[in-house]
């Protein structure tokens, strides 16, 4: 591979996983949101009852999945990167 072809697929790939990244953090924060939402729409009487009821684990988990899903896929381009560039080294 020339090196402008890699400098280009390397630049490709590195803002891939920003843009990622970036999309990562904001589900992130807005999962806090949803799951604070939900929490206390359901359990703002008695808190402790999170604790007895198995809906509390599908509120914790399923506000996550998609910053999960984009945090996977920038990780992904970053393993890529990382690939390039120590195949191009040697």
């Amino acid at each position: 591979m020339d090196v402008t072809e890699l400098r280009i697929e390397l630049r490709k790939l590195l803002i891939a996983a920003k843009v990622y990244q970036i999309f990562a953090d904001v589900l992130a924060v807005f999962g806090i949101c949803l799951f604070a939402y939900i929490y206390l729409a359901h359990f703002k009487d008695n808190p402790f009852a999170a604790l007895q009821d198995p809906f509390f684990v599908v509120t914790i988990l399923v506000p996550f999945i998609p910053a999960a899903v984009m945090a996977y896929l920038a990780s992904d381009k970053r393993r890529k990167i990382r690939t390039l560039l120590e195949q191009n080294v040697k």
